[in-house]
């Protein structure tokens, strides 16, 4: 197993916490398996921290349910 400093990761490409920076990985660890991008004997996972680590891969928070003015009801 490689040792990976996730909290100097997580830093250096402007990610609130570890646990985003879990959902970024593991996202692009599922792309990489459902396109068979990967050729060699390198994990998923590995090439998905690689490539957050390089700043390959951006990623964005979307607010499912955005905020509703109160207007009242006619």
């Amino acid at each position: 197993m490689i040792y990976m400093d996730l909290e100097k990761i997580y830093r250096e490409r402007d990610i609130p916490n570890k646990y985003i920076l879990t959902l970024v990985i593991a996202a692009r660890a599922r792309q990489l398996s459902e396109r068979k991008d990967l050729g060699g004997d390198e994990k998923y996972i590995s090439k998905a921290v690689s490539d957050v680590t390089d700043g390959k891969i951006s990623y964005k928070i979307i607010d499912p349910l955005p905020k509703t003015e109160n207007v009242p009801a006619a």
